[in-house]
């Protein structure tokens, strides 16, 4: 059982460090390509905060660290930015629904899992956005306006470039790394104890 001020606490404590990784990794974009705590954050955070706005958290450090982003760097595409904000923002709330549902009968095993869906979901949905602002564009055009070309952008990606399933690779290991360091952070008898269900405290928020 947490105190509301211990939960507000924790939330900052997401939110910050999201921010600062987010500053950082902007700074130096080929330490860590693709990895990022966004996912755990949202996650973890509405397992282990009450249920009446942890799941807020998700979108929150995603909101507060884009604007820190683009506070230090103006050549983003704000046009680009409206429309993947948009789309980002209800994949967190999905994801906080999704942290809400495991925090009733939790696992270590779920939340493993759960990341990991997350992932692949995060991944499809940033590589349809690619491919769909590739194909729109008139000049240069990067993927082709088909199926063939979706496939693509999810699979091997452009010539030239990284092929994109390594992304799907790193973005697994990186969210699943982020999970269970924020599950060792806040619940460290469910690494002790990882097959038994441990249920959600049942305090009021």
């Amino acid at each position: 059982m947490i105190s509301d001020r211990s939960a507000v606490y924790r939330a900052l404590f997401l939110i910050l460090g999201c921010v600062c990784y987010r500053l950082l990794g902007g700074l130096h974009p080929d330490w860590l390509p693709n990895i990022s705590p966004m996912i755990a954050v949202a996650l973890v955070g509405a397992v282990y905060l009450p249920r009446t706005w942890g799941w807020l958290v998700g979108p929150a450090a995603l909101l507060l660290s884009d604007a820190a982003f683009l506070t230090v760097n103006q050549r983003v595409s704000g046009h680009m930015l409206t429309w993947w904000t948009g789309a980002s923002l209800a994949f967190y709330v999905l994801v906080g629904l999704l942290g809400m549902a495991l925090a009733r009968n939790r696992t270590l095993l779920r939340i493993a899992a759960g990341s990991i869906l997350c992932s692949v979901i995060f991944y499809v949905i940033a590589n349809t956005f690619a491919w769909w602002g590739g194909s729109a564009a008139s000049s240069n055009p990067g993927y082709a306006p088909t199926l063939g070309g979706w496939w693509q952008a999810n699979t091997i990606g452009l010539p030239g470039w990284q092929p994109t399933w390594t992304f799907l690779r790193n973005g697994i290991l990186g969210d699943l790394f982020f999970a269970f360091v924020l599950v060792a952070i806040f619940d460290r008898e469910l690494l002790l104890h990882p097959v038994r269900p441990v249920p959600r405290a049942s305090a009021s928020f």
